[in-house]
Protein backbone atom coordinates (compact mmCIF):
# COMPACT_ATOMS: atom_id res chain seq x y z
CA UNK A 1 0.00 0.00 0.00
CA UNK A 2 1.53 3.58 -0.98
CA UNK A 3 2.10 5.47 2.27
CA UNK A 4 0.71 9.52 1.53
CA UNK A 5 3.94 11.55 1.51
CA UNK A 6 4.85 14.22 3.72
CA UNK A 7 6.86 14.71 7.16
CA UNK A 8 5.09 12.80 10.41
CA UNK A 9 6.16 13.67 14.15
CA UNK A 10 7.27 11.36 16.76
CA UNK A 11 3.68 10.18 17.51
CA UNK A 12 2.89 9.57 13.79
CA UNK A 13 0.99 12.32 13.34
CA UNK A 14 1.92 14.16 9.91
CA UNK A 15 2.66 17.71 10.04
CA UNK A 16 1.42 19.53 7.68
CA UNK A 17 2.42 21.03 4.32
CA UNK A 18 0.93 23.43 2.17
CA UNK A 19 1.95 22.38 -1.08
CA UNK A 20 1.23 18.46 0.07
CA UNK A 21 -1.94 18.73 2.51
CA UNK A 22 -2.23 17.15 5.85
CA UNK A 23 -3.32 13.12 6.29
CA UNK A 24 -2.25 10.51 8.21
CA UNK A 25 -0.60 6.71 7.37
CA UNK A 26 -3.28 5.23 6.82
CA UNK A 27 -5.82 7.48 4.82
CA UNK A 28 -6.76 5.68 1.83
CA UNK A 29 -8.80 8.56 0.79
CA UNK A 30 -6.23 10.74 0.55
CA UNK A 31 -3.33 8.17 -0.98
CA UNK A 32 -4.17 8.92 -4.26
CA UNK A 33 -4.94 12.46 -4.54
CA UNK A 34 -3.56 14.35 -6.84
CA UNK A 35 -0.15 16.47 -5.56
CA UNK A 36 -1.25 19.66 -4.25
CA UNK A 37 -4.83 19.43 -4.02
CA UNK A 38 -6.59 19.77 -0.90
CA UNK A 39 -10.13 19.34 0.50
CA UNK A 40 -12.03 21.28 2.85
CA UNK A 41 -11.62 18.65 5.74
CA UNK A 42 -7.97 19.06 5.47
CA UNK A 43 -7.80 22.78 5.79
CA UNK A 44 -10.31 22.91 8.61
CA UNK A 45 -8.23 20.00 10.63
CA UNK A 46 -5.19 22.37 9.80
CA UNK A 47 -6.64 25.45 11.26
CA UNK A 48 -7.47 24.01 14.18
CA UNK A 49 -3.81 23.83 15.25
CA UNK A 50 -3.68 27.80 14.52
CA UNK A 51 -4.93 30.53 17.01
CA UNK A 52 -8.15 31.71 16.48
CA UNK A 53 -7.10 35.36 15.87
CA UNK A 54 -4.19 34.05 13.68
CA UNK A 55 -6.61 32.05 11.13
CA UNK A 56 -7.42 33.37 7.78
CA UNK A 57 -10.53 35.25 7.71
CA UNK A 58 -14.06 32.52 7.04
CA UNK A 59 -15.49 32.01 3.73
CA UNK A 60 -11.50 31.74 2.49
CA UNK A 61 -9.89 28.47 4.38
CA UNK A 62 -10.42 26.16 2.09
CA UNK A 63 -8.66 28.31 -0.62
CA UNK A 64 -4.75 27.02 -1.48
CA UNK A 65 -4.00 30.43 -2.43
CA UNK A 66 -5.10 32.18 0.87
CA UNK A 67 -3.97 29.71 3.16
CA UNK A 68 -0.43 29.78 1.60
CA UNK A 69 -0.41 33.70 1.68
CA UNK A 70 -1.18 33.53 5.45
CA UNK A 71 1.78 31.52 5.43
CA UNK A 72 4.11 33.45 3.70
CA UNK A 73 2.73 36.80 5.78
CA UNK A 74 3.76 34.86 9.28
CA UNK A 75 6.97 35.56 8.57
CA UNK A 76 6.68 38.85 7.38
CA UNK A 77 8.01 42.32 9.48
CA UNK A 78 4.36 42.75 10.15
CA UNK A 79 3.62 39.63 11.44
CA UNK A 80 6.74 39.33 13.98
CA UNK A 81 5.79 43.03 15.13
CA UNK A 82 2.79 41.85 16.17
CA UNK A 83 3.89 38.93 17.82
CA UNK A 84 6.50 40.87 19.71
CA UNK A 85 4.24 43.95 20.51
CA UNK A 86 2.89 42.91 23.60
CA UNK A 87 5.94 41.51 25.58
CA UNK A 88 8.22 44.80 24.65
CA UNK A 89 5.75 47.04 25.61
CA UNK A 90 5.33 45.28 28.99
CA UNK A 91 8.93 45.22 29.18
CA UNK A 92 9.18 48.77 28.39
CA UNK A 93 7.00 49.59 30.84
CA UNK A 94 9.25 47.82 33.53
CA UNK A 95 11.96 49.73 32.68
CA UNK A 96 10.81 52.75 33.20
CA UNK A 97 8.28 51.81 36.12
CA UNK A 98 10.87 50.24 38.06
CA UNK A 99 14.23 49.79 36.51
CA UNK A 100 15.02 53.17 36.11
CA UNK A 101 13.99 54.58 39.50
CA UNK A 102 15.69 51.28 41.26
CA UNK A 103 18.89 52.33 39.40
CA UNK A 104 18.61 55.73 40.39
CA UNK A 105 18.08 55.11 44.22
CA UNK A 106 21.27 52.40 44.09
CA UNK A 107 23.26 55.99 42.83
CA UNK A 108 21.77 57.82 45.10
CA UNK A 109 23.11 54.86 47.81
CA UNK A 110 26.64 55.90 47.11
CA UNK A 111 26.38 59.05 46.77
CA UNK A 112 26.99 62.23 49.35
CA UNK A 113 24.43 64.29 51.09
CA UNK A 114 24.77 67.98 51.42
CA UNK A 115 23.65 70.21 53.69
CA UNK A 116 20.38 71.82 51.15
CA UNK A 117 18.91 67.96 51.37
CA UNK A 118 20.66 67.30 47.84
CA UNK A 119 23.26 64.89 47.29
CA UNK A 120 26.21 64.87 44.79
CA UNK A 121 27.47 61.84 42.45
CA UNK A 122 30.31 60.49 44.82
CA UNK A 123 31.01 56.89 45.85
CA UNK A 124 31.02 55.85 49.88
CA UNK A 125 29.42 53.82 52.22
CA UNK A 126 28.15 55.94 54.49
CA UNK A 127 24.68 54.93 54.21
CA UNK A 128 25.32 51.51 54.22
CA UNK A 129 27.37 51.56 57.39
CA UNK A 130 24.24 52.81 58.86
CA UNK A 131 22.05 50.77 57.79
CA UNK A 132 23.84 48.09 59.39
CA UNK A 133 23.89 49.68 62.65
CA UNK A 134 22.23 48.19 65.42
CA UNK A 135 19.26 50.66 65.46
CA UNK A 136 18.38 49.96 61.63
CA UNK A 137 18.90 46.26 61.83
CA UNK A 138 16.45 45.66 64.91
CA UNK A 139 14.15 47.56 63.26
CA UNK A 140 14.68 45.38 60.08
CA UNK A 141 14.34 42.39 62.46
CA UNK A 142 11.41 43.34 64.05
CA UNK A 143 9.55 44.62 60.61
CA UNK A 144 10.73 40.29 59.00
CA UNK A 145 8.89 39.23 62.32
CA UNK A 146 5.73 41.12 62.31
CA UNK A 147 5.15 40.97 58.55
CA UNK A 148 6.57 36.76 58.68
CA UNK A 149 3.95 35.91 61.46
CA UNK A 150 1.23 38.04 60.30
CA UNK A 151 1.28 36.57 56.69
CA UNK A 152 1.44 33.30 57.98
CA UNK A 153 -2.14 33.56 61.03
CA UNK A 154 -3.48 35.01 57.81
CA UNK A 155 -2.88 32.32 54.97
CA UNK A 156 -3.55 29.62 57.34
CA UNK A 157 -6.89 31.16 58.85
CA UNK A 158 -8.07 32.37 55.68
CA UNK A 159 -7.03 29.76 53.30
CA UNK A 160 -9.33 26.72 54.36
CA UNK A 161 -12.50 29.87 54.51
CA UNK A 162 -11.89 30.53 50.95
CA UNK A 163 -11.60 26.59 49.80
CA UNK A 164 -15.10 25.85 51.54
CA UNK A 165 -16.63 28.75 50.50
CA UNK A 166 -15.71 28.21 46.72
CA UNK A 167 -17.81 24.83 47.37
CA UNK A 168 -20.96 26.60 48.24
CA UNK A 169 -23.51 28.20 45.88
CA UNK A 170 -22.76 30.94 43.83
CA UNK A 171 -25.35 33.04 45.68
CA UNK A 172 -23.20 32.63 49.08
CA UNK A 173 -20.36 33.56 47.38
CA UNK A 174 -21.21 36.50 45.96
CA UNK A 175 -22.67 37.55 49.16
CA UNK A 176 -19.28 36.56 51.06
CA UNK A 177 -17.56 38.28 48.53
CA UNK A 178 -19.19 41.41 48.79
CA UNK A 179 -18.88 41.54 53.30
CA UNK A 180 -14.92 40.66 52.28
CA UNK A 181 -14.60 43.69 50.49
CA UNK A 182 -16.74 46.57 52.55
CA UNK A 183 -13.79 45.20 54.83
CA UNK A 184 -10.96 45.92 53.10
CA UNK A 185 -11.86 49.24 52.07
CA UNK A 186 -11.52 50.41 55.59
CA UNK A 187 -8.51 52.25 55.95
CA UNK A 188 -4.79 51.02 58.14
CA UNK A 189 -6.14 54.11 60.41
CA UNK A 190 -9.98 52.73 60.88
CA UNK A 191 -8.78 49.29 61.83
CA UNK A 192 -5.54 50.39 64.39
CA UNK A 193 -8.14 52.71 65.81
CA UNK A 194 -10.76 50.09 66.43
CA UNK A 195 -8.19 47.73 67.60
CA UNK A 196 -6.97 49.97 70.08
CA UNK A 197 -10.92 50.61 71.37
CA UNK A 198 -11.14 46.98 71.40
CA UNK A 199 -7.66 46.18 73.62
CA UNK A 200 -8.18 49.50 75.68
CA UNK A 201 -9.63 49.04 79.35
CA UNK A 202 -12.11 51.08 79.77
CA UNK A 203 -14.29 49.28 77.09
CA UNK A 204 -12.25 47.04 75.81
CA UNK A 205 -13.07 42.60 75.21
CA UNK A 206 -11.09 42.24 78.70
CA UNK A 207 -14.51 44.06 80.08
CA UNK A 208 -16.44 40.82 78.51
CA UNK A 209 -14.03 38.69 80.34
CA UNK A 210 -14.64 39.81 83.62
CA UNK A 211 -17.97 39.62 83.33
CA UNK A 212 -17.56 35.46 82.15
CA UNK A 213 -15.76 35.29 85.01
CA UNK A 214 -12.23 35.10 83.59
CA UNK A 215 -10.45 37.79 84.48
CA UNK A 216 -10.80 39.51 88.09
CA UNK A 217 -10.50 42.93 86.75
CA UNK A 218 -9.64 44.93 83.25
CA UNK A 219 -6.59 45.43 81.71
CA UNK A 220 -5.51 47.14 78.39
CA UNK A 221 -3.82 45.24 76.07
CA UNK A 222 -3.50 48.50 73.69
CA UNK A 223 -0.21 49.18 73.32
CA UNK A 224 2.28 45.71 73.27
CA UNK A 225 3.27 43.15 70.94
CA UNK A 226 0.25 40.57 70.53
CA UNK A 227 -1.78 44.12 70.32
CA UNK A 228 0.56 44.76 66.81
CA UNK A 229 0.33 40.99 65.55
CA UNK A 230 -3.43 40.86 66.18
CA UNK A 231 -4.11 44.23 64.07
CA UNK A 232 -1.94 43.28 61.36
CA UNK A 233 -3.13 39.69 60.79
CA UNK A 234 -6.90 40.58 60.67
CA UNK A 235 -6.05 43.60 58.33
CA UNK A 236 -4.33 41.05 56.09
CA UNK A 237 -7.06 38.68 56.04
CA UNK A 238 -9.96 39.89 53.09
CA UNK A 239 -6.78 40.44 50.93
CA UNK A 240 -5.76 36.88 51.69
CA UNK A 241 -9.13 35.98 50.60
CA UNK A 242 -9.82 37.41 47.29
CA UNK A 243 -6.09 36.68 46.46
CA UNK A 244 -6.81 32.75 46.90
CA UNK A 245 -10.50 32.88 45.74
CA UNK A 246 -9.78 32.64 42.28
CA UNK A 247 -7.94 29.41 41.82
CA UNK A 248 -9.85 27.71 44.69
CA UNK A 249 -13.08 28.29 42.88
CA UNK A 250 -11.25 26.84 39.59
CA UNK A 251 -10.86 23.19 41.59
CA UNK A 252 -12.04 20.62 39.75
CA UNK A 253 -14.91 18.99 42.55
CA UNK A 254 -14.11 15.48 40.10
CA UNK A 255 -10.51 15.57 42.46
CA UNK A 256 -11.80 15.44 45.50
CA UNK A 257 -14.83 13.71 45.01
CA UNK A 258 -12.53 10.70 43.28
CA UNK A 259 -10.02 10.86 46.49
CA UNK A 260 -13.32 9.97 48.89
CA UNK A 261 -14.46 7.64 46.42
CA UNK A 262 -11.41 5.77 46.90
CA UNK A 263 -11.67 6.02 50.99
CA UNK A 264 -10.00 9.29 52.00
CA UNK A 265 -11.84 11.07 54.56
CA UNK A 266 -12.72 15.08 53.37
CA UNK A 267 -10.18 16.39 55.94
CA UNK A 268 -7.74 13.83 54.37
CA UNK A 269 -8.82 14.45 51.13
CA UNK A 270 -7.89 18.42 52.15
CA UNK A 271 -4.59 18.03 53.42
CA UNK A 272 -3.19 15.46 51.13
CA UNK A 273 -5.25 16.93 47.58
CA UNK A 274 -6.19 19.78 48.36
CA UNK A 275 -3.11 21.74 49.64
CA UNK A 276 -0.74 20.16 47.26
CA UNK A 277 -2.57 21.68 44.17
CA UNK A 278 -2.88 25.13 45.90
CA UNK A 279 0.25 25.08 47.01
CA UNK A 280 1.47 27.94 44.57
CA UNK A 281 -1.69 29.89 45.56
CA UNK A 282 -0.80 29.34 48.97
CA UNK A 283 2.94 30.33 48.71
CA UNK A 284 1.44 33.90 46.58
CA UNK A 285 -0.56 34.95 48.97
CA UNK A 286 2.10 34.71 51.78
CA UNK A 287 4.64 36.34 49.37
CA UNK A 288 2.33 39.33 48.87
CA UNK A 289 0.88 39.55 52.45
CA UNK A 290 4.72 39.77 53.78
CA UNK A 291 5.31 42.33 51.42
CA UNK A 292 2.65 44.21 52.23
CA UNK A 293 3.06 44.31 56.27
CA UNK A 294 6.76 44.99 55.69
CA UNK A 295 4.98 48.91 54.78
CA UNK A 296 2.73 48.89 57.91
CA UNK A 297 2.93 52.49 59.90
CA UNK A 298 -0.23 53.49 61.57
CA UNK A 299 -0.80 50.11 63.25
CA UNK A 300 2.90 50.07 65.05
CA UNK A 301 2.95 53.62 65.83
CA UNK A 302 -0.63 53.17 67.24
CA UNK A 303 -0.96 49.87 69.34
CA UNK A 304 2.87 49.33 69.76
CA UNK A 305 5.80 50.63 71.80
CA UNK A 306 8.96 51.32 70.43
CA UNK A 307 10.43 48.13 70.36
CA UNK A 308 7.46 46.90 68.02
CA UNK A 309 7.67 50.03 65.67
CA UNK A 310 8.82 48.99 62.27
CA UNK A 311 10.88 50.07 59.51
CA UNK A 312 8.96 52.37 57.56
CA UNK A 313 8.41 54.27 61.13
CA UNK A 314 11.89 54.94 60.54
CA UNK A 315 11.51 55.77 57.11
CA UNK A 316 9.28 58.52 57.92
CA UNK A 317 11.46 60.08 60.67
CA UNK A 318 13.97 60.08 58.29
CA UNK A 319 12.30 62.10 55.72
CA UNK A 320 10.27 64.15 57.91
CA UNK A 321 13.54 64.99 59.74
CA UNK A 322 15.42 66.68 56.31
Amino acid sequence: MKKFSGAFDDAGQQIFHPEEGYGRVGDTDKQHRPEGQRDERDTAEWAKSVPLAERPRAGSVARQADVTAFLADQSGLAWQIKRHLPPGYAGLMLAIFFLVPFGIMVAISFSENIPSGLWIYSFELTHYARFFSPLFTTLLWVSIEFAFLAAIISVAITFPFTYFLSRYRRRVQVISLVFVLCVLSLSEVIVAYSWSVMLSKPAGVSNLFVLLGFMEKSTSWARGYWAVLIALTWFNLPLAVLIQYPNCSRLDREITEAAMTLGASPVRTFFTVVVPILQPTILTAFIILFVFTMGAFVTPSWLGRPEQWMYALLIGDEALSR
